[in-house]
């Protein structure tokens, strides 16, 4: 048996330093009533990294940039980031609060806006670049969302963003976007029959949904499928244990790592749950934006956050090891190759 070890100077940064900072900061400016940078925010965070980069405010998932769109249509002009939103995109959001779709059409809108990518950016726009699913409360029923991504693909638009967030392409032959329009209404119609009948685990989404990608020869869409998972457990709580266990993606696995040695990611994220008091889905999550707290990172492409300093650190002291990324800003006129995480 692998021998358990735990490193006490990180988890002690992550849950005492980092997660509470960023705790404070969700709960107060990310969707409160305060600013990153005021005197409540001085006292209470005191982190020039976490209170200029605003990816460092969330210790739910549901308050992430890459959850915007979704919670844009469920709550519509009740969405919690109001505050932050122009004229425009509040008047789309109380068109939202009309939208009367039925379980199944949900799911299909959860699962499309993972597959494209979240509208993930890390820059002005994240959680909404190149998302075309913010627009579909005008629509009413799977077969119009369908069409709308025949239409929009036929255009050319950009409807696909971050890299990283997209799953690997399917088989030879076949697009995520015939994924979506040709397979997915049907599969979600077989998921949602079988999401009803008891009570299902995160990892049970994933692996059902994964088990009908190895029977038709698609690839493993393990991160997109794990954040579809935890997306039904926000919304669906009834039909989906929202303190069940989750796959951890490649990052939380990274974190997971530099705070231990020989642990089972199930047993650690037990640890993590009683140390902090949060959920194995959001904690996921964390460990994510944990990783790149460690690094200092600061994202840079389209020139959001080009007035930011290279020597942006934050305050907690901890000497992490990762590779540090706050980048340097541009030359004026000179234009970097934009950044997909």
């Amino acid at each position: 048996m692998k021998k358990q070890w735990l490193n006490e100077e990180a988890l002690d940064i992550f849950s005492e330093y980092y997660y509470p900072r960023a705790k404070w900061l969700q709960d107060n400016v990310n969707w409160g009533d305060l600013d990153y940078k005021c005197p409540e925010a001085d006292k209470a965070v005191n982190d020039p990294l976490m209170q200029t980069i605003d990816i460092y405010d969330c210790y739910t998932r549901n308050a992430a940039g890459f959850s915007n769109v979704l919670q844009d249509l469920w709550f519509g002009s009740k969405t919690p980031k109001w505050r932050w939103q122009n004229e425009e995109r509040r008047a789309l959001n109380k068109s939202n609060d009309s939208i009367e779709w039925d379980l199944k059409t949900w799911l299909y809108v959860f699962l499309c806006h993972r597959i494209m990518g979240s509208g993930a950016s890390f820059e002005n726009d994240h959680g909404y670049r190149n998302n075309v699913i913010q627009f579909w409360g005008k629509f009413e029923t799977i077969n119009e969302m369908a069409n709308d991504l025949v239409f929009t693909k036929k255009q050319g638009k950009s409807m696909f963003t971050s890299i990283g967030n997209q799953p690997p392409a399917p088989k030879k032959g076949t697009s995520n976007v015939d994924f979506m329009t040709r397979e997915l209404p049907t599969l979600i119609n077989n998921f949602t029959e079988w999401l009803q009948k008891e009570t299902r685990g995160h990892k049970d989404i994933v692996d059902y949904l994964n088990g009908y990608n190895k029977e038709v020869g698609h690839r493993k869409f393990n991160f997109v499928y794990a954040a579809f998972s935890m997306d039904c457990s926000d919304y669906f709580p009834q039909h989906v244990d929202v303190d069940s266990h989750t796959y951890l993606g490649n990052n939380a696995v990274r974190c997971m790592k530099r705070l231990s040695t020989g642990w089972k990611p199930d047993d650690f994220m037990n640890l993590l749950v009683e140390r902090t008091g949060g959920k194995a889905k959001d904690l996921e999550d964390v460990m994510c934006d944990f990783v790149r707290f460690g690094q200092n990172y600061v994202p840079r492409g389209n020139g959001t956050f080009d007035h930011v300093s290279a020597d942006l650190m934050n305050n907690s002291g901890w000497e992490s090891g990762w590779e540090q990324r706050q980048g340097t800003p541009p030359e004026k006129g000179v234009q970097l190759d934009e950044f997909m995480v």
